[in-house]
Parts: structure tokens; C-alpha cells; sequence
């Protein structure tokens, strides 16, 4: 008979980063880091993972809150709160694209319960890797949805593994040019959040480049796309505690009546939050009209090539480039 019952875990309570880190060095792959849990507590529960030590950094203080900066960046504590970045009034009134992603994630439940920062490095949904089935993601030898049930999965930009990335926070805060803060035994380090994620074709088993012993800190917002012109727009199943089948992030920017920047990024279509472009190229310098915007919307996805059961989502993500541009206020 199978064990239905959590295996006795050894939980360790860090109250700052440094003994975070150190932590996860002491315990080494016996350690997984938990913070809002709304995802870790559920490879616990299939008994998927297996860890022997929760590192369970709530009780970070320094790793909460939204400062707005004196050079009119934003700096978001990685602990934050989902609900609180949706919430927030820094946020809306400069970069209203991020609140309103976050705003959508899941369930009020998990709003209140999952961080920012969870939510961003969350890992692959598909239902082959969750279900404990012995893909490439896994460590295995095979990719079970190529050839299976795919509806849900990337269609560009994948190899071996075809999982598409679900983070609707990842695609309002890699619009508007979003950096990370890591520490780890090495110090600290930053990066851009789009260079955050990696395909199969880098890490077939990872879909960040967060090592072991690393913890994000805190994301920042520059001041590049303050008060620019956003757009968002998820579209799922279901209205609540649902996964986007395709999500788009818009940032536009525009004198004397053409985009002269433009961000357009897109989840649920490929391995990694998508930076479309060939769109972004086909609308940069022209004024935005009926016309221009459905021609960059046709350009979104040049490389497609859609599985069994998803090739809906072409259409769909030319057709959310389109509303975009034409709706970003």
C-alpha cells in the first residue's frame, strides 16, 4: 500500500539571507527552499520530491515590500506578496502592466499566500512532469506530450521538452525591463529577469538559471517604461485558479503619434516568457491603426510550429498582439 502521509521533515527558520544560504550549503540537495509554499506543498504531497530539510524563509523580514526609489525605480522585496503587488498603489500609478498580470494569478487564496518570487521561478506544469511520469524534464529519456496531449503546451521556440512557461507575473515585469537580485555563497549577482529563464535547449531539467544555494532577493523596476502606455490580457479555461492558454504583456511608448519602443511579451507559447519581436520590429516607427496592428500581429510568431492539439494558439497570441497595441492606455 502506498504511503498517502508527507515524509517527517526537518524545517530550518533563517531570519536573514546570509543564514538562508548558508542553510541550503550545509544541507546541500537534502534542501528545498519554501516561502509561500502554495507550490513546493504539492511535490510534497505527491510524493514527487522528496527533501529531507524545508528551508522556509518567511521570517526574512528584509525581503518584503515595494519602495518606490529616488531615481524612479521600484524595488520589490521577493517575499512580497502576489495580492500586495497587485494591490499596490506605486505600482499603478507607473507601471500599471505589473499589477494588473499579478491581479490574475490563480486565486485569491494563493494571491494572499504565494510571493512574487515564487510565482516567477515557479516550475513546469505540464501534467506528464507533475504526474511523476519519467520525461526529459525529469531525467528521463522521452518527451511524453509530443506525441500525447499537447493542448496546453508551447508551440515555438521548444526542443526536447515542449512545457510552456505559466507565470502571468513573469510577462508583466519582463515588459516593462525588470532585473533580478540573487545572493548566494558567490555574493550577490543581477540580471535582467528575461535572462532569468532558460529553454531545453540550455537546462532540459531547470526553467531558471537559480542555483541550489541561491535566493532571489528582490526585483527591480528601472524607470525606463514609467507612465508608459500598458495592455494585459490572459486568456485560460477557467476564470479563477487557472493557467493562461496564452497571456500577453504590452509597453508602448510613442511621440508624434508612432511607437518609437515597444514591449511585447508573451506566456503559454513557448518554454520561457516570449519576447515577440518580429512583432515589436513590424509596429516600431509607425502609427498604431487597425492595419498596423493586425500586420504585427501576423508577424508574432515567425518560427511556430504547433503540436497535435494546440495550434489554436497562433491565431490566438496574432489576435492578442493585435488587441494590444490597439487597447495599451
Amino acid at each position: 500500500m502506498q504511503d498517502d502521509m508527507i515524509k517527517p521533515l526537518q524545517i530550518v527558520k533563517p531570519t536573514t539571507v546570509d543564514e538562508a544560504v548558508a542553510s541550503l550549503q550545509k544541507h546541500g540537495t537534502d534542501a528545498t527552499l519554501v516561502a509561500g509554499n502554495t507550490d513546493e506543498i504539492n511535490w510534497l504531497k505527491d510524493r514527487v520530491r522528496t527533501p529531507r530539510v524545508l528551508v522556509d524563509i518567511k521570517d526574512i523580514k528584509s525581503l518584503y515590500g515595494i519602495d518606490q526609489q529616488s531615481d524612479g525605480s521600484v524595488r520589490i522585496g521577493s517575499l512580497t506578496k502576489v495580492a500586495d503587488v497587485a494591490s499596490s498603489d506605486v505600482l499603478k500609478g507607473s507601471f500599471g502592466v505589473v499589477p494588473e498580470a499579478t491581479s490574475l494569478v490563480a486565486t485569491p487564496q494563493i494571491r494572499n499566500m504565494g510571493s512574487i518570487g515564487g510565482n516567477l521561478s515557479q516550475d513546469s506544469r505540464c501534467w506528464y512532469y507533475r504526474g511523476g511520469f519519467d520525461c526529459y524534464r525529469a531525467g528521463g529519456h522521452t518527451c511524453y506530450a509530443i506525441t500525447g496531449q499537447n493542448r496546453d503546451h508551447s508551440v515555438t521556440d521548444y526542443s526536447r521538452c515542449v512545457t510552456a512557461h505559466p507565470s502571468d507575473g513573469a510577462v508583466g515585469l519582463v515588459a516593462v525591463d525588470a532585473s533580478i537580485e540573487v545572493q548566494g555563497p558567490n555574493g550577490t549577482r543581477q540580471e535582467p529577469l528575461s535572462d532569468f529563464y532558460v529553454g531545453p535547449q540550455e537546462n532540459i531539467t531547470k526553467m531558471n538559471d537559480l542555483a541550489h544555494g541561491e535566493v532571489m532577493t528582490h526585483i527591480v523596476i528601472p524607470k525606463t517604461w514609467r507612465n508608459a502606455a500598458f495592455y494585459f490580457e490572459k486568456v485560460r479555461d477557467r476564470n479563477s485558479w487557472d493557467f493562461p492558454l496564452v497571456n500577453i504583456a504590452a509597453a508602448v511608448k510613442t511621440s508624434g503619434g508612432k511607437v518609437t519602443d515597444v514591449r511585447l511579451v508573451s506566456n503559454g507559447v513557448a518554454p520561457t516568457p516570449k519576447r515577440l519581436r518580429a512583432a515589436e520590429r513590424a509596429i516600431t516607427g509607425k502609427a498604431i491603426s487597425q492595419s498596423t496592428a493586425k500586420a504585427a500581429g501576423q508577424a508574432a510568431l515567425p518560427n511556430a510550429a504547433p503540436l497535435t492539439h494546440n495550434a489554436f494558439k497562433v491565431p490566438l497570441t496574432q489576435n492578442l498582439v493585435t488587441r494590444a497595441l490597439l487597447n495599451a492606455k
